[in-house]
């Protein structure tokens, strides 16, 4: 039996289409209209059999395009409001941020949706808010062009992580990095820790260890995934770390994922690590379906002219990749057969919010909902 996993990126919006109006994201009466939105699209996903809720990780974007300010704090709000939905991030920027807040913060979501939290890590692609998160650490967002600034993200990227999963994975933790120092050289006079913890400082009460609170309920640690274009540095380590690829590569560019997934694989196993395509990928892909071919014309019309303007423009310059587009019967087969080219079972749908109107987006999630994840489950 296959079990299939079909996870809602969301991607919020406080401007509607054709709207023209200046700061909607500074307007807090537009926030708590997107706060209603999604949780009544969240409900819904979750009542028609759609899996789990994700964003991206934005901050600053006062023009209302993409306000996935602290997703966090979005997965909490969207786990209040549905009983069985996995919530996370695709992802959370792990190079301009405090690793170890980070650790606490994601620890606590997991107590707090009962071990239904996954997480999601990125470098950041908008220099906006990585290089003001990250001035005092000389990090700003990259390209992955090899340059210094690219390589000093990376160099971020990794020691975080390492971070991260020591501190989910043990009780105290002593790491000097490039970066960050676990602890920082201090000294340290404190009687409940002489008392109940006396090897976390030296003989001088210099601080040596520190821990934190609380370690994430599901151990070893939450579900991890990494969204990724075309780079096989990105692949290879988190293929050595357990993390699970999502690609959003378009049809035209497919043969890349085989060549990927291969990679993946064999620097798992020469890791040690045990996996198979299920665990290693999940692909993605835009939402633009309609309850007629007129309506999901229009839809895909209002997204490509978004994407174009929002995107494929500075400073992202991305291309499109994949979109869920087609009827319902084309979309079952294009899901079918990923699933049976590559051995994929997971898959992210991105999913505009206030972008369109309420209703038109309750119909894409209900049209992917009955024209695939319906038919692919009774199949199982």
């Amino acid at each position: 039996m296959t079990d299939f996993r079909f996870t809602i990126l969301v991607v919020p919006y406080m401007r509607r289409r054709g709207e023209q109006i200046g700061l909607a994201g500074s307007m807090p009466e537009r926030w708590q209209t997107l706060m209603d939105h999604i949780r009544t699209q969240m409900q819904f996903a979750e009542s028609v059999g759609y899996d789990g809720f994700a964003m991206t990780e934005q901050h600053m974007q006062v023009e209302g395009i993409e306000t996935t300010t602290n997703p966090l704090f979005w997965d909490y709000f969207v786990a209040q409001h549905t009983e069985r939905m996995r919530v996370g991030q695709l992802g959370m920027n792990l190079t301009a941020v405090n690793p170890i807040q980070l650790a606490e913060n994601i620890a606590m979501l997991d107590h707090f949706t009962g071990g239904r939290t996954f997480v999601g890590f990125t470098r950041g692609n908008t220099p906006r808010w990585t290089g003001t998160f990250g001035q005092h650490l000389g990090i700003t967002s990259t390209e992955s062009d090899k340059s210094e600034a690219d390589q000093r993200s990376r160099r971020a990227l990794y020691e975080n992580w390492h971070l991260v999963k020591s501190l989910w994975t043990q009780d105290k933790v002593s790491i000097q990095g490039e970066f960050w120092q676990a602890p920082p050289e201090m000294e340290w006079h404190f009687p409940p820790t002489d008392d109940f913890d006396p090897t976390a400082v030296d003989e001088n009460k210099t601080l040596r260890e520190i821990g934190i609170v609380p370690r994430p309920l599901q151990q070893p640690h939450p579900p991890v995934y990494a969204p990724f274009s075309y780079s096989m540095e990105t692949s290879k380590f988190w293929a050595r770390e357990g993390g699970k690829m999502v690609s959003f590569v378009a049809p035209e560019r497919q043969s890349f994922i085989g060549t990927a997934l291969d990679i993946y694989l064999e620097e798992a196993q020469n890791s040690g690590r045990d996996t198979t395509a299920a665990d290693a990928l999940a692909i993605g892909g835009h939402l633009t379906m309609g309850r007629t071919p007129a309506e999901a014309a229009d839809l895909y019309d209002g997204f490509e002219e978004l994407f174009n303007w929002a995107y494929n423009a500075p400073p992202y310059v991305v291309p499109m990749g994949r979109v869920w587009r087609g009827s319902r019967e084309e979309e079952l087969d294009h899901v079918s057969s990923l699933h049976e080219e590559f051995g994929v079972t997971e898959f992210f749908l991105w999913h505009h919010v206030g972008y369109f109107t309420q209703d038109q987006e309750l119909a894409m999630l209900n049209e992917f909902a009955e024209g695939v994840i319906a038919p692919l489950r009774a199949r199982s």
